[in-house]
C-alpha cells in the first residue's frame, strides 16, 4: 500500500441506504450547522424525495428552522437509546463540527451531551 492510497471508511451495513434505514427503523436526526437545531428525519419523506437506494452519507440540506440559513447534516442511531453516528464521511466536511453551536432541542433545551461510550450523540456537533 502507498502513502497515496486513500483510506476508505466502513460504514455500517444499517447506513448503507434510506430504504434499507427504513426496512429496520433507524433513528435519523439533523444537526444544523449554524443554529445547532436537532429534527427528527421522516424517513418515509426521504425515500420519496430521494429514492430508496439513496444514502445520508455526505448528504447535506438547508435548515428548516425559521430565519436560519444554516446546513444541517445527519446523524442515525440503530435503535432509540443506541449511539449516534455522525453520518460524514467527508474529510472537508467534517471540518469545522466542533465550532458548531451546542445542539439543542425545542424551546431551547440542550440535546444530551455523552452517553457511557463516549460515542458521538446528537448533542455534540
Amino acid at each position: 500500500m502507498t502513502d497515496t492510497a486513500r483510506i476508505i471508511a466502513l460504514w455500517p451495513r444499517w447506513t448503507s441506504s434510506v430504504g434499507a434505514m427504513q426496512q429496520l427503523q433507524i433513528q435519523v436526526r439533523t444537526q444544523c450547522r449554524r443554529c445547532g437545531a436537532l429534527m427528527r428525519a421522516d424517513l418515509d419523506e426521504l425515500v420519496a424525495r430521494y429514492g430508496g437506494s439513496a444514502s445520508l452519507i455526505d448528504r447535506q440540506e438547508r435548515c428548516r428552522m425559521v430565519a436560519c440559513d444554516g446546513a444541517t447534516f445527519y446523524l442515525a442511531a440503530r435503535r432509540y437509546d443506541g449511539p449516534w453516528r455522525i453520518l460524514l464521511d467527508d474529510a472537508a466536511l467534517r471540518d469545522g463540527l466542533n465550532l458548531c453551536p451546542p445542539a439543542h432541542l425545542a424551546f431551547g433545551r440542550p440535546a444530551p451531551v455523552a452517553n457511557a461510550a463516549g460515542l458521538p450523540t446528537p448533542g455534540r456537533c
